[in-house]
């Protein structure tokens, strides 16, 4: 006879334990107690220790209609033989800045030995109705970050705004600083104002070649490498716990920012641009977030 205590669950219960959790949700660990007669625990301890499941934080990604998933593996497809064949990508893009960002890693948690004498403004993320923000606009590629545009309201970008405000002072310097004698392309997202007709026709009267709506894939923000920009730009700008007071403090460090961006990183995801549509085409767009899974 066995000595030692008996497993509170067995081998055979493991793999129905298994069978129940794996690539699921809504499953809490209580529940799942009461049905193997043991204690919460438990539960906890042979998934980490007898199985590969873990509960992962469910990941950001956009959703498709079936009209929008055929459109972007056709239109991912075309970019990546024909259309960004041997050329120069060059992206542009909008992203909102407030005073202060919480949600950026590093600013989600705090230090204290006691809860209740923490000050507010460390204790509380304290959300604003209508926070105070800024638009920053930029163009990027492999060669380099354009001058931003910053724009102190929230309103959004017309036709007029774009051409007079992003594109003629701030896109053609940048081409003809970096790419006056490439072959490039101009790929910006589907928003209405880049692809408004007065935009369409003053990109083509300067002789920037411009992806065409058609094959434009709609909502694959993973390969394109601003968001990373963007992403890299935010750690930056609110690291440390960093706030502004004032709109004109955070445009001057958001300037300040932009300047020691490390194309590098910039370099390397461009590298990649026409991989991760390949894959979107292949395997269709969730495939990229599981890059790791694949080989180039």
């Amino acid at each position: 006879m066995r000595s030692g205590r008996p497993p509170k669950i067995t081998k055979k219960k493991v793999k129905r334990l298994q069978k129940l959790v794996n690539n699921k949700d809504g499953i809490s660990q209580k529940s799942l107690a009461l049905n193997f007669s043991v204690h919460q625990t438990t539960i906890s301890r042979v998934l980490k220790n007898k199985t590969n499941i873990r509960y992962r934080k469910k990941e950001d990604a956009p959703d498709y209609t079936d009209a929008q998933l055929e459109r972007v593996i056709r239109s991912t497809r075309k970019l990546a033989i024909n259309t960004f064949k041997e050329k120069f990508v060059i992206l542009d893009d909008e992203k909102y800045f407030t005073l202060s960002n919480t949600k950026t890693p590093g600013n989600k948690r705090y230090y204290t030995d006691n809860k209740s004498l923490a000050p507010a403004n460390i204790r509380f993320n304290k959300k604003v109705k209508f926070p105070r923000k800024v638009m920053v606009w930029l163009a990027v590629s492999k060669k380099g970050v354009s001058k931003p545009y910053i724009q102190e309201n929230g309103i959004a970008i017309n036709a007029d705004t774009y051409i007079n405000k992003c594109l003629k002072p701030n896109l053609l310097p940048f081409i003809s600083q970096y790419h006056k004698d490439d072959d490039y392309i101009f790929w910006p997202d589907l928003a209405s104002s880049h692809y408004a007709n007065k935009t369409v026709e003053w990109l083509t009267s300067k002789n920037i070649n411009l992806v065409n709506k058609a094959d434009n894939p709609p909502n694959v923000p993973k390969a394109r490498p601003i968001e990373d920009l963007w992403a890299i730009l935010s750690q930056k700008v609110y690291e440390k716990g960093w706030k502004a007071k004032t709109t004109s403090q955070l445009k001057r460090r958001i300037r300040s920012c932009i300047k020691k961006i490390d194309l590098n990183p910039i370099q390397a995801m461009f590298e990649r641009i026409r991989t991760k549509l390949r894959k979107i085409a292949d395997y269709g767009p969730y495939s990229i977030y599981l890059m790791h899974f694949f080989k180039d």
